[in-house]
């Protein structure tokens, strides 16, 4: 009787077997829903759109087409219009009714099938990659629209929240167009244009709305001083634009039903321009966010605002303030340079830096948590690391130099050390906008932290120690093994070789080594005492490592001699030199061993990563990287002043600077240390005959070539025979081995005279021309 029971409840569910579909699915659950085990397990819901009861004995569950009852079910029932939760654990057991697959589903996404008793394939869910608890399923419940969720909601009803979609996805577009907004549910839909929230005082959606070029209207955002008048910050201070900026349009979309908002906000920016495709050789990053978290006098974070104070203006505004209750809601849209979408969620922001924070253009921080959507920011972020994944990232302002308008200068260096044995910031230039307005260049960069080292180093970011340079200050861990050492050496002369060898064992010295000297080099005058950082691992072996940011200081003085900086011991300075910042160098300068090594590794890097041809050939390839995006930029913020005055300031300062400063360490070492054998020689930057000039004579066109494996720049002066100038090519760059061809064929016959002058060097050539 139990059996005949049995076989007519199966006959009488595959009557509404049609009904059934595969719902909802998560391939990596990390905090939705735990098992009975307390595991986070991957899970796939079965929904029935009938009004009878299911049972589910012996019908499949799969990942695998080939094997479609690779799990089959127990007898259990599926309610009318409910659903069902199945953990795909692969544990395969059934524990106080809860179910397990013996399968697990590939965190890229795989395709799942459901079938009845007698092998009829029900259902297919086709394969999507997700994100850390997102998850994929329909929307109604049982339809044919699935898409990724924005609210999973694993064993109840999809229906409980709604969503929406947008006819034209937010990205680059050349023509204006006219953009539907759907909502799945059917729900009242009210928008905004401005950055602010949408509710039910915005605007109601009725059919489209045209998105177009809004270049041609009147700024807004961007005419809001964001730092005190000019007097007090010189040519770093807000001043309005020159001219009207690039615009996009910020479309901010939400459902509402019964007076209740029943979607989230969804945030599109759309560019339009006849050549959108080609205007910026940069990323394009898109910040929205509602007015007043910027730009409110009480709460906005990028303005002076209430908490400014005349009497203190460096260190006071709202943007002065810190921590979590200054960081503000954002969503952010990160476009590749072709335009594409590379990634969209939101975030927090706070404004970052020190002194920096009172200048026009902010440096800007940004957080991934949990309570925003996404605890990561899931994006190849710096190309030229592999990391995919970021929990904080920066975007640092053009403002930061001192004493000049080149805004390279702590990328610069970045470059030239990378491949140092200390850690380096990696960056990459991108636009930026804030609330569909064009806000320049920044530079995207690492933030210092330990999640940093984490993804740096393959370690757990709870597992390393992370102190400044002045030891008190902790980011991370402890600096008791800090401090340990330093009572160490302040008990034991580090001359004696044993004691020596004690603070090798609980520091990086080759790390050190040459972090020493490329802070040295580079003559960073904001530090020892500020911008440093070190780190060890927690582990019984772990030794400090040294962290190289923050070089707006340096490149300033070719002359500086940083060995007296470094060996400062006077108790009345502070900063930037305080006797606490230089105390381990100043101490291990008491080694002869150290010395010797210091002055060896100096030399072989003055050889190779310092030397002229190698930095002053970056110089220019960031100088030719950013001057593509430049003018617009000076245009925005009046700084640079000018374009001339950036290139000028580039030459005249940053790439003068690499050309005299290795002479100027070289006379410093020989003077603090005297090395017995000191393996460099800057005359060899000032030899002879660099430049051939081809054929000779020639009829006013010639090739210039540089005959050296060095790269040199300067001003190339052509004067006649008796000195009547007749050409000035200032700012003349070559590369090793490089050709240039000149024409000056409208010169007469006669006998001239080729000049190149550079800071360092001078040569004449004489050609001659015939006609």
């Amino acid at each position: 009787m139990r059996a005949l029971l049995l076989l007519f409840c199966t006959l009488y569910s595959s009557v509404f077997a049609q009904n059934l579909t595969i719902n909802e699915m998560m391939s990596k659950n990390d905090e939705t829903i735990f098992d009975g085990d307390n595991e986070s397990s991957d899970w796939i819901e079965i929904y029935n759109a009938s009004n009878q009861p299911i049972n589910l004995l012996d019908f499949g569950l799969s990942d695998e087409q080939e094997n479609l009852f690779k799990w089959v079910f127990p007898d259990v029932s599926i309610l009318a219009n409910s659903t069902i939760l199945i953990f795909a654990s692969g544990k395969n057991y059934i524990s106080n009714s809860e179910l397990h697959t013996n399968f697990k589903i590939s965190a890229q996404g795989e395709e799942l099938y459901l079938t009845n008793p007698e092998g009829i394939l029900i259902d297919i869910l086709l394969a999507h990659p997700l994100l850390e608890d997102e998850s994929y399923g329909r929307l109604p419940n049982g339809s044919d629209n699935i898409v990724v969720l924005d609210q999973s909601s694993p064993g109840n009803s999809n229906n409980s929240t709604n969503q929406l979609e947008v006819s034209k996805a937010a990205g680059f577009y050349q023509e204006e167009f006219q953009l539907a907004i759907k909502s799945f549910l059917g729900d009242t839909i009210y928008y905004s244009l401005d950055g602010s929230p949408p509710t039910q005082n915005a605007i109601l959606y009725h059919d489209s709305l045209l998105i177009y070029n809004r270049s041609s209207e009147p700024n807004y955002f961007c005419e809001i001083p964001s730092s005190p008048n000019q007097s007090l910050i010189n040519n770093k201070a807000w001043e309005s634009p020159n001219t009207l900026i690039d615009k996009a349009t910020i479309l901010r979309c939400r459902s509402y039903k019964n007076g209740i908002p029943s979607s989230k906000i969804y945030t599109h920016t759309y560019f339009v321009d006849e050549n959108m495709f080609s205007k910026y050789e940069f990323p394009v990053i898109s910040l929205v966010t509602d007015q007043g978290n910027f730009f409110d006098e009480d709460t906005g974070i990028y303005v002076p605002g209430i908490h400014f104070d005349e009497n203190s203006p460096e260190w006071t505004g709202n943007y002065c303030n810190t921590g979590r209750e200054w960081e503000r809601p954002i969503h952010i849209e990160f476009f590749e340079q072709t335009g594409a979408l590379a990634f969209a969620q939101d975030a927090g922001v706070r404004i970052h830096g020190g002194k920096t924070r009172i200048v026009a253009q902010k440096s800007l921080k940004f957080y991934a948590r949990k309570e925003y959507g996404t605890k990561e920011f899931n994006y190849k972020l710096l190309p030229k690391k592999e990391n995919e994944k970021y929990k904080r990232f920066i975007l640092r302002t053009s403002m930061g130099s001192w004493g000049d308008e080149s805004i390279i200068k702590d990328v610069l260096t970045q470059e030239i050390t990378k491949d140092l044995n200390f850690e380096t910031q990696s960056y990459q230039p991108i636009i930026l906008f804030i609330n569909g307005e064009y806000w320049g260049i920044q530079t995207l960069r690492d933030r210092i932290d330990e999640h940093y080292i984490e993804y740096e180093h393959n370690l757990n970011a709870d597992s390393i120690d992370l102190i400044g340079g002045n030891y008190n200050l902790v980011f991370s861990g402890s600096n008791q093994h800090y401090l340990n050492l330093l009572n160490y050496i302040e008990d034991y002369d580090l001359s004696i070789q044993e004691h020596y060898d004690y603070v090798l064992t609980q520091i990086d010295i080759d790390s050190y080594l040459e972090y020493q000297i490329a802070e040295m080099y580079f003559a960073n005058y904001d530090w020892p005492e500020n911008n440093m950082k070190l780190w060890r691992p927690q582990t019984d072996d772990g030794k400090w490592r040294w962290i190289f940011y923050d070089l707006d200081a340096g490149l300033r003085d070719y002359e500086y001699n940083m060995f007296n900086h470094c060996t400062q011991n006077d108790p009345n300075i502070t900063w930037p030199n305080s006797p606490r910042s230089t105390f381990l160098f100043r101490n291990l300068l008491k080694n002869s061993i150290f010395k010797m090594k210091f002055s060896k590794r100096y030399s072989s890097l003055l050889n190779s990563t310092f030397s002229t041809s190698s930095t002053i050939s970056e110089s220019y390839n960031l100088k030719n990287l950013y001057k593509t995006e430049i003018e617009d930029h000076v245009s925005r913020w009046h700084y640079p002043s000018s374009v001339n005055s950036w290139e000028k300031d580039i030459e005249d300062k940053i790439v003068y600077f690499l050309e005299n400063r290795p002479c100027s360490v070289q006379n410093h070492i020989r003077q603090f240390i005297n090395p017995t054998n000191f393996d460099f020689d800057c005359n060899t930057y000032n030899q002879t005959n660099r430049l051939k000039i081809a054929p000779n004579p020639n009829d006013g066109r010639f090739i210039l070539f540089n005959d050296t494996e060095e790269v040199i720049r300067g001003n190339i002066i052509v004067s006649s025979i008796n000195g009547e100038l007749t050409d000035l090519k200032n700012f003349i760059y070559f590369e090793r081995y490089e050709s240039k061809e000149f024409d000056l064929s409208y010169l007469p016959t006669g006998i001239y005279l080729l000049r190149y002058k550079s800071s360092v060097h001078t040569e004449s050539l004489k050609f001659v021309v015939i006609k």
